[in-house]
């Protein structure tokens, strides 16, 4: 990978904390890159082969180039911003045993255990009155504020052979500070305070906040030639940063329109405002796609769109062989992977699978592939969603990745490059899906 590649995705791992950091950061860069922002209660007047964004609810973002007209229909590639983790409860501070701590919800399906013993902090967005209106505001401290530790084996002497059991309600809530000895009173709300000091606002105009917690240490290469990316939300940023620099990189005449959908929740399943469930990304398409005076055009325009699911896949771990499919054993910086399950967990079908190994020829970028052990449950992404609420072709494909759902994954430096170009071919391709 370049240096200046890396660089970049390094800087959007750190700034993009939460979902909502995330879209911020995707925002700054369409708009260096010329997007115009549109608002969904505005009627808009789309031009060929202009660039729009659209953000609803602050974490799920669609941005476009339009086609030139000729050929109707929408390229997409579809992301999620959010990433499993540990979620503030509204009343989430408490004292016990000499410590304030705070509540936490477990959000999505997180590797509990990486959460302990690590540098945290708080970040997501705060609701503030603004002369009698309501303001977004997005809130992330960089200060080291929260500790899950773990409790001394020396009290826990099994540990090592039993293993780490963790109870998310008792063991899961983090230290904040000490209650003892500092005169503070209980009645102190000092997340509130936090947030007024941070962001140098008086406390009685903060109405709300949703916050979460994040590690501190930065993304960084690793191994003995830099061959490895480590950071936390690997999973699914990379493959935002992968989809928005596909779009952005450079200038290019798009034969369709070229899309990408970022959203929120899939961690969660999806069926929310921002998710993949919604009637988000139809909404979009909807006004994309010129309904104004051709009978049937967006049920025409559906039927020559096609998607690519970007979402992780399951690199084979070296200490844990007996987890994966012999012949599936996808390794990090071999290339994307196209996933496959015979109960539609993925979204691939044959066809899909061909024109996305057409696209990998194209660009001279190696392809692997991957199937799930048969006698464990797998995983899922939006790609189904997304296939069955459009009705249109869906490949699910992801880059290799160890650590998936720990508070810090591990990648392939190669991978990001090669997907990338990837999916910059799938915009600009002449013609992607046609079947003699």
């Amino acid at each position: 990978m370049s240096l200046p590649l890396i660089t970049d995705l390094i800087n959007y791992l750190d700034q993009s904390v939460t979902a909502y950091h995330a879209v911020i950061t995707t925002e700054k860069e369409l708009q260096s890159r010329g997007f115009q922002k549109l608002n969904e209660q505005d009627q808009w007047t789309l031009q060929p082969n202009n660039k729009y964004y659209v953000i609803r609810g602050e974490s799920a973002l669609l941005a476009w180039q339009m086609g030139q007209g000729d050929q109707v229909g929408v390229r997409l590639i579809g992301a999620h911003t959010d990433s499993p983790g540990l979620h503030l409860k509204p009343n989430a501070q408490y004292s016990k045993e000499g410590y304030i701590q705070l509540g936490v919800e477990v959000y999505g399906g997180p590797l509990l255990a990486s959460w302990t013993d690590r540098d945290l902090s708080l970040a997501g967005r705060v609701i503030i009155n603004a002369a009698g209106k309501l303001k977004i505001t997005a809130f992330r401290s960089d200060r080291v504020l929260l500790r899950v530790p773990q409790l001394a084996i020396h009290l826990n002497r099994e540990v090592n052979d039993k293993g780490l059991l963790l109870n998310k309600q008792k063991h899961m809530p983090p230290i904040l500070a000490l209650d003892n000895g500092d005169g503070e009173p209980l009645d102190v709300n000092l997340v509130r305070r936090l947030i007024a000091e941070e962001l140098g606002v008086d406390q009685d105009t903060i109405i709300n906040w949703q916050l979460e917690c994040y590690d501190t240490q930065s993304a960084q290469l690793s191994g003995l030639n830099n061959e490895f990316l480590v950071s936390g939300r690997i999973d699914n940023l990379t493959m935002c940063h992968a989809a928005l620099t596909a779009l952005t990189q450079d200038e290019f005449d798009s034969p369709q329109t070229s899309m990408i959908a970022l959203f929120d929740n899939e961690e969660i399943g999806s069926a929310t405002q921002n998710g993949a469930a919604s009637a988000f990304i139809r909404d979009i398409i909807h006004r994309v796609i010129d309904t104004s005076d051709t009978k049937h055009a967006l049920q025409r325009g559906l039927a020559r769109s096609i998607c690519i699911s970007a979402d992780g896949a399951h690199a084979i771990h070296p200490n844990y062989g007996e987890y994966h499919d012999p012949q599936h054993a996808v390794k990090l910086n071999r290339g994307p992977v196209i996933k496959v399950n015979a109960n539609h967990r993925y979204a691939t079908s044959a066809l899909t699978s061909a024109i996305f190994e057409q696209l990998g020829r194209d660009v001279n970028v190696p392809l692997q592939h991957y199937s799930h052990k048969t006698d464990l449950p797998c995983g899922s992404t939006i790609g189904p969603i997304t296939e069955s609420g459009l009705g249109i072709p869906v490949v699910d494909a992801g880059n290799a990745m160890l650590s998936m759902h720990s508070i810090r994954e591990t990648a392939g430096v190669d991978d990001h490059e090669m997907m990338i170009r990837v999916m910059h071919r799938f915009f600009t391709k002449a013609d992607i899906n046609s079947v003699q």
